[in-house]
């Protein structure tokens, strides 16, 4: 699984310049559907039918407070392998449908306000796409060989989804950029987080992502510790009382795994989870060995989301009644990876 963010300077295609109207974006995505004489037809978040006209006015409609030459909104693609695909019947679009709202919601998740309080789902204004099919490049190695010509349709299962997310989120006073500083927004994050999602969702065991191996570290490290203790205190802040780490245990699986990329990566999606009111679910488990464990009966899981979400509606209608605008993720700070699509 890919999902990637278009960097609209270097993709190559206009249709992405994202400084002004969406209509261009969207056009640009209904061509699949023209060409092959059906209806585009998009879905968000809560509706599985809307039309072109009908995501682009909510995009359009949704710049308060951005300046001229800022993004009014990102481009998101997410592709499943070709193995990915057969496993979900070769491109179910009720399937990747939700799969998308589940990522999205994760997208709302991975955002950090300033002043702790989380984007929700509901936060967001987006609209997305499916398609089936993709054509090749010049760059393609097929195309260098000799064995295809440029735009000439690709062979196999390629369905995959383009999703338009506002710059802004829906009250207008937060302006979310996925591509500025890590601290507010990590991309690598987000994109492991897709990996896994669609595993737990449709219980599928993908390969494991190539890391380097980290050395190995036999002595605790102090200051590492130290942070590390933060940050399960301020998660377990936001936790259920049922589900708070235990600071020794974390600062032990830590070390045992030499303080690795992979170690902090996942400490990351469990806080974005906590802030989120989502379950930590088998958290020791998903830091020891960075991937989630085998999916299995969700009837507890779904009681305890459900209980989650109720808790987090209470604290909300008791929280302050403004927010004030902030910027998330700006456009300074390093560039994010980004994988090839």
């Amino acid at each position: 699984m890919h999902a990637k963010l278009i960097n609209p300077k270097t993709n190559g295609k206009k249709a992405y310049n994202n400084q002004g109207s969406a209509a261009q974006a969207l056009n640009y995505l209904t061509h699949e559907a023209h060409q092959n004489g059906q209806e585009a037809r998009f879905f968000d978040g809560q509706q599985d039918r809307l039309d072109r006209e009908a995501v682009l006015a909510s995009l359009d409609g949704n710049v308060k407070g951005l300046r001229v030459g800022e993004a009014k909104f990102h481009s998101l693609v997410l592709s499943p392998s070709p193995e990915e695909l057969a496993h979900i019947g070769g491109g179910d679009e009720a399937k990747l449908r939700a799969y998308a709202r589940e990522v999205m919601a994760a997208y709302a998740a991975g955002f950090r306000l300033k002043d702790g309080r989380a984007v929700g789902k509901d936060d967001l204004v987006w609209g997305a796409i499916i398609h089936h099919e993709r054509t090749h490049r010049g760059t393609d190695a097929a195309v260098r060989a000799g064995e295809a010509r440029p735009g000439q349709a690709r062979p196999g299962l390629q369905a995959h989804i383009h999703v338009i997310v506002s710059a802004r989120d829906r009250a207008q006073r937060v302006t979310l950029n996925p591509g500025g500083r890590i601290s507010r927004f990590c991309l690598r994050d987000w994109q492991d987080e897709a990996r896994v999602l669609f595993e737990r969702q449709f219980h599928y065991l993908g390969p494991t992502p190539s890391r380097r191996a980290a050395p190995a570290i036999t002595e605790p490290n102090p200051k590492r510790n130290s942070r590390i203790a933060e940050r399960v205190a301020q998660l377990n802040r936001q936790a259920d009382p049922s589900q708070r780490l235990d600071e020794a245990r974390v600062q032990r699986i830590a070390q045992g795994r030499g303080y690795d990329r992979i170690f902090y990566d996942r400490l990351r999606r469990l806080e974005g989870r906590a802030r989120q009111g989502q379950p930590l679910d088998n958290a020791y488990h998903l830091l020891a060995t960075g991937r989630e464990e085998p999916a299995r009966d969700q009837t507890g899981h779904q009681v305890r989301q459900a209980l989650h979400s109720f808790q987090q509606a209470l604290r909300a209608t008791s929280g302050p009644d403004h927010v004030a605008t902030q910027d998330i993720g700006e456009q300074r700070g390093h560039r994010q990876w980004e994988p090839e699509l």
